[in-house]
């Protein structure tokens, strides 16, 4: 069984090829208009910014918060702490989770528990300014599980604007310090998810 960050290496944002990290037109649309603390309706025909109607569907894994301390301290403690939105930490505490089959209103159940490791921080080509968690199988039983051909992410954390200067070759070196990171949990069930923006802050779970 590969080893997810190799699989994903060839998709992980350049870093030799740039001297900053460029929040992209995907992510400045769907995402930034998002990371505000307003309060959140239930679902409803009255998206705001960055929310879209009618909401998506997607079968999910969802995860306990890994709370990855010693890359969240050395994020808190570096020059680009203040590019972070450390409010999404506790609104979406609830709320990590892999995709596994995007647009799919159809429920799966697993058998029995399987056991997942979630690596350290991986910043990919596409929506530059969220740092995911890579998500692999523990074993063969979690693979047949879940039943999946490509690599799991999780997103984890949001960039508020680009990253540039001393603040980028920081974030560089606390990536590769702390991508081999292997967090251990056990997944119980898959949910089906509705949600009206790409970070399930206005969302509802509709089977388990």
């Amino acid at each position: 069984m590969p080893d997810v960050l190799s699989v994903l290496a060839g998709q992980q944002y350049e870093w030799d090829e740039h001297d900053s990290l460029r929040l992209d037109e995907r992510y400045r649309t769907r995402h930034l208009p998002l990371l505000t603390d307003r309060p959140r309706d239930l679902l409803g025909p009255d998206p705001g910014p960055g929310e879209f109607w009618p909401p998506a569907r997607s079968l999910v894994v969802p995860l306990p918060d890994p709370r990855p301390e010693p890359f969240l301290s050395a994020l808190a403690a570096s020059s680009l702490a203040e590019l972070v939105w450390w409010r999404g930490l506790e609104l979406r505490v609830d709320r990590v989770h892999a995709t596994l089959v995007h647009g799919s209103d159809e429920p799966r159940n697993l058998d029995a528990p399987i056991d997942l490791v979630i690596r350290g921080p991986w910043i990919g080509q596409f929506n530059t300014g969220r740092i995911y968690l890579p998500v692999e199988p523990a074993d063969e039983q979690a693979a047949l599980a879940l039943a999946v051909d490509r690599p799991l992410l999780a997103g984890y954390l949001q960039l508020t604007a680009d990253v540039t200067g001393n603040a980028y070759t920081e974030l560089r070196q606390i990536v590769a310090t702390f991508q081999p990171l292997r967090i251990p949990v056990r997944v119980a069930r898959l949910h089906v998810l509705e949600t009206m923006d790409d970070l399930a802050l206005r969302s509802r779970i509709l089977t388990r």
